[in-house]
């Protein structure tokens, strides 16, 4: 009697069940599934790009801390080297100078005996001379005389 009162008609009532049940199965079938298989896909490939991400990153950070070991170890490579071609430079520096300086005191030595020997010989040259002169005077003197 209520459903008389408020004008259902179950026959009606029956029909549109019926079709709420074909159109939710009809739903859920071509566009719940397909929908939810499609955001599962998408769910998977933000959550590869995360980790893919992520994966770069570590190894971003790994290239940078290998890189700065690099740089590191290079410029340490390079002050040793600068350091030690300071040294050689200096080494070389102190036996030129040394060699120079043992080249000019056997030059001063050699011009040395060579002038000590040009005295001895201007010395004896002028011994000579005094002894010719010496000489030419005691002949001129013993002629005049």
């Amino acid at each position: 009697q209520i459903v008389s009162t408020f004008g259902i008609d179950w026959k009606l009532l029956i029909a549109q069940s019926v079709n709420f049940v074909v159109l939710l199965v009809a739903l859920s079938y071509f566009l719940y599934k397909p929908v939810l298989g499609m955001l599962e896909k998408r769910e998977a490939m933000l959550k590869k790009q995360v980790e893919d991400s992520e994966a770069a990153t570590t190894a971003r950070e790994a290239t940078e801390s290998e890189r700065s070991g690099i740089i590191a170890a290079a410029e340490a490579a390079a002050q040793e080297l600068t350091a030690r071609a300071a040294a050689e430079g200096k080494r070389e520096r102190e036996s030129i100078v040394k060699a120079a300086q043992d080249r000019a005191e056997a030059a001063l030595k050699d011009a040395d005996a060579q002038a000590k020997e040009a005295k001895r010989r201007a010395i004896a040259e002028s011994e000579k001379e005094i002894a010719r002169a010496a000489v030419l005077a005691a002949e001129k003197i013993l002629k005049e005389s």
